[in-house]
């Protein structure tokens, strides 16, 4: 009975180490101009107009994820060797007298071939 047990607790324990759930951190430089933004805390936790694709910190440093194949549902698509992130703006709302859109955003992102689902607020400048 104890060597089940034992194999038990380490096999929870090995799921519970491969399977955490990315977060997106504030971007340290969110490079502030004229494009798309998805919120965070007190900076921006995407930049979906960097030049060459997006800027992103999952892994507490900014990085910059290229454009890659979306699919229909997904029609913004970002990656790395470890991420595949998947955007499609589910509202969006002109602020008066301004050339701001308000955006609610459905990230997907893809690790460890799982799938985490988030909805973040964000904008769109000019």
């Amino acid at each position: 009975m104890k060597p089940i047990f034992i194999l038990m607790i380490l096999f929870l324990s090995e799921n519970f180490l491969y399977a955490q759930k990315p977060v997106l951190h504030d971007l340290q430089d969110p490079k502030m101009h004229a494009g798309c933004y998805i919120d965070g805390k007190n900076n921006p936790v995407g930049n979906l107009s960097e030049e060459g694709g997006a800027l992103f910190n999952l892994t507490g440093k900014d990085e910059l994820f290229t454009a890659i194949k979306a699919t229909k549902e997904y029609p913004e698509a970002y990656g790395n060797k470890v991420y595949k992130i998947y955007i499609k703006e589910i509202r969006s709302e002109k602020v008066e007298d301004s050339c701001i859109e308000e955006k609610v955003y459905s990230i997907k992102i893809i690790y460890r071939k799982k799938a985490y689902v988030y909805t973040k607020k964000g904008m769109c400048g000019c």
